[in-house]
């Protein structure tokens, strides 16, 4: 019969720091360590990004080679054949451009669908 006059408080919550709100952890050192994640990240893409463009340029200077040596191969090809063109073109036609060039303006000579030309 002595429960009315007990000496128990009612319970109360604990204080928590100025600043942040009830019921939670202090921000200060959470949002530093988000922070310092979010700066490791922008520094990891960064980079990764100059690693892409070396990347690039470097596939770039390779194609680019690859399709000299190409043509220096083609050139070379021809000039050993001693300047000889196929097919009956001139052999002033060193260059692949310079025989299509020459064969287009043979096949431009021709009379369409097998007529004989006619004199202009």
């Amino acid at each position: 019969s002595g429960f009315r006059g007990s000496t128990r408080p009612p319970p109360q919550k604990p204080s928590d720091p100025p600043g942040d709100p009830p019921g939670t952890a202090p921000l200060a050192p959470v949002l530093q360590l988000l922070r310092n994640q979010l700066r490791e990240k922008d520094a990891l893409i960064r980079h990764l990004e100059s690693d892409w463009e070396r990347s690039r340029a470097q596939r770039e200077r390779e194609e680019r080679l690859l399709v000299t040596a190409w043509y220096n191969m083609g050139l070379a090809l021809q000039q050993q054949e001693g300047g000889t063109a196929p097919r009956g073109l001139p052999s002033g036609a060193q260059s692949f451009l310079a025989q299509q060039r020459l064969a287009t303006v043979a096949r431009r000579a021709r009379a369409p669908h097998g007529r004989a030309p006619s004199s202009s």
